[in-house]
């Protein structure tokens, strides 16, 4: 989302705040500011101008270049939200609670980084692709039914609205 807002003529940046609810946009000339809401729009998001009240709260900002980093995080928000509730009702072992949380991790933040959704893939099928990652990399852990509820689990979290939790 990010490149393609920069990828618009009069857009030099743009940055995304910590919860993804804010876009900053450094532009050349206001009149960026309308084929930026289309393309946003384009993509599903509403958008519309924040207070600057709203903006100066936010106190980091993430790029193009950093975005992985900030994909890291939300992955591991997201194994922090299914991983507890698994392993409890699994009755895991802190050690392997450990492991599956490391993979839940480092699955979703693959899956995060190879599939852009400005690129193509609908929410529906990046949410499978994300499951079926975190699936494939607990089942070695936990075996293939686990991996499964686990995977379920996580279509759960992702098909749900967290916003202000």
């Amino acid at each position: 989302m990010l490149a393609r807002l920069e990828a618009l003529e009069d857009i030099d940046h743009a940055h995304v705040d910590f919860s993804g609810d804010l876009l900053k946009l450094s532009m050349r000339s206001e009149h960026a500011l309308e084929p930026a809401i289309a393309a946003l729009n384009e993509l599903g998001y509403g958008a519309e101008r924040a207070s600057a009240a709203e903006v100066e709260a936010i106190t980091v900002w993430y790029d193009t270049t950093s975005v992985g980093d900030l994909s890291r995080v939300e992955a591991g928000v997201i194994a922090d939200r299914i991983v507890p509730p698994f392993a409890k009702a699994r009755r895991l072992s802190p050690a392997a609670t450990a492991l599956v949380r490391g993979a839940v991790v480092d699955a979703l933040h693959d899956c995060f980084v190879s599939n852009a959704l400005a690129s193509g893939p609908s929410l529906g099928a990046f949410r499978v692709s994300c499951e079926r990652a975190v699936e494939g990399a607990t089942r070695p852990i936990v075996g293939s039914e686990a991996a499964s509820e686990l995977a379920a689990l996580l279509n759960t979290d992702m098909s749900e609205d967290h916003r202000g939790r």
